[in-house]
C-alpha cells in the first residue's frame, strides 16, 4: 500500500461548511503517524462549549494514543475486525463521507513519500499548523497487521477471513464471536490473534470468547477441531498479570498457541491438511 494522508477537521457550524484543521494522519498501512496541534486546540477551547471540548479532547486522546477499546473508533461506534487494524486508505475514505458532528476527515490523498517524521512535518505544517517540538507518535505495526501481512494472503484461498460467527452457524454459541479465519478438513479449523499487552480485562474477555467458541463448536459437532491462537509474550516486568495469563495459555493447551513470528506453521498445516473454506465463497469475492 502506498503512503496516504488525511487531515482531521473540527466543524464549527452545523452545515459543516465552516471548519478548521486540527491534525493529520499519515500511514502506509503498517506504520502510521498521528498528530494533533495543541496550539490550535487551545484556541478552539474558547470557540466551543466546555462539554463539547471535553468530548473532543477525549476522542483525540484515544485516536492518538491508540487506546480504542471494544472495536470502537472513538465516538463513531463502528464495528471493526480488529481494534488496532483500522488505519487504512479505504476506511479513511469512508470516514470522509461520514460525520458525527465532532470531527471530520479529508479524503485520503496518496503521496510518494516514506513514513518518517520530516515528511510528516512538511505536510502537517502545510495543511494544519506549525508542528511543535514535541515528538509525533510513530505507531509501529501491531500484532494484528503483522499477522495480516504474514499469513492472510497465503491462506485466503483455503479459509474464510475475518468472520463473525453466530448461533445460526453453531447452535451452541451463546453470543457472536469474531475469528480471524475459519476452514474445514473434516473438522473445524479456526484461528484468532490476541494482543497480550491490552488491558487485562479485555485480554481475558477475548481469550474466554475464543476458548468458549472452540468448546461450543466441538460440542455441537461432537468432534474436536483445530484451533490456533496467535500471540506474543508480553514483557513480564511491564505486564505481570498479562504475562501470567500468557503463560497459562501456553501451558494449558486449550488451544494451540503460535508465536507471531512462527505463523508459517499455520500456513503449512492449512496447506498440508487440505483445508477448505468453511463457508461457501461467492465467485466474485475474496
Amino acid at each position: 500500500m502506498k503512503t496516504f494522508f488525511s487531515i482531521i477537521y473540527l466543524p464549527l457550524g452545523s452545515d459543516f461548511q465552516e471548519k478548521i484543521s486540527i491534525g493529520m494522519v499519515m500511514s502506509n498501512g503498517n506504520e502510521s503517524i498521528i498528530r494533533v496541534s495543541n496550539s490550535k486546540l487551545n484556541v478552539i477551547k474558547s470557540l466551543i462549549s466546555s462539554h463539547k471540548f471535553s468530548i473532543l479532547k477525549n476522542y483525540l486522546n484515544n485516536l492518538v494514543n491508540d487506546e480504542i477499546e471494544n472495536n470502537k473508533l472513538g465516538q463513531f461506534d463502528l464495528k471493526l475486525n480488529n481494534s488496532n487494524d483500522w488505519i487504512n486508505e479505504g476506511y479513511f475514505s469512508y470516514l470522509n463521507r461520514y460525520s458525527n458532528n465532532l470531527v471530520m476527515f479529508s479524503e485520503p490523498r496518496k503521496i510518494d513519500m516514506d513514513i518518517e517524521i520530516n515528511n510528516f512535518k512538511r505536510l502537517f505544517e502545510k495543511f494544519v499548523f506549525h508542528l511543535e517540538d514535541e515528538i509525533a507518535k510513530v505507531k509501529k505495526a501491531t500484532i494484528y497487521s503483522r499477522v495480516k501481512a504474514q499469513l492472510y494472503t497465503k491462506i485466503e484461498e483455503n479459509v474464510n477471513l475475518n468472520v463473525t460467527l453466530k448461533s445460526s452457524d453453531f447452535k451452541e454459541l451463546l453470543t457472536p464471536v469474531d475469528v480471524n479465519f475459519i476452514g474445514k478438513n473434516g473438522v473445524v479449523v479456526a484461528g484468532q490473534t490476541i494482543d497480550f499487552v491490552k488491558r487485562h480485562y479485555n485480554l481475558e474477555h477475548d481469550l474466554t470468547s475464543f476458548v468458549s467458541f472452540s468448546k461450543a463448536v466441538d460440542y455441537s459437532r461432537d468432534q474436536k477441531g483445530k484451533y490456533f491462537l496467535v500471540g506474543q509474550e508480553p514483557n513480564k516486568k511491564d505486564h505481570p498479570k498479562n504475562h501470567r495469563t500468557w503463560k497459562h495459555v501456553m501451558e494449558s493447551h486449550l488451544v494451540e498457541y503460535v508465536d507471531v513470528n512462527e505463523t508459517e506453521m499455520i500456513q503449512e498445516y492449512i496447506k498440508s491438511k487440505s483445508v477448505t473454506p468453511f463457508f461457501e465463497k461467492d465467485s466474485d469475492s475474496e
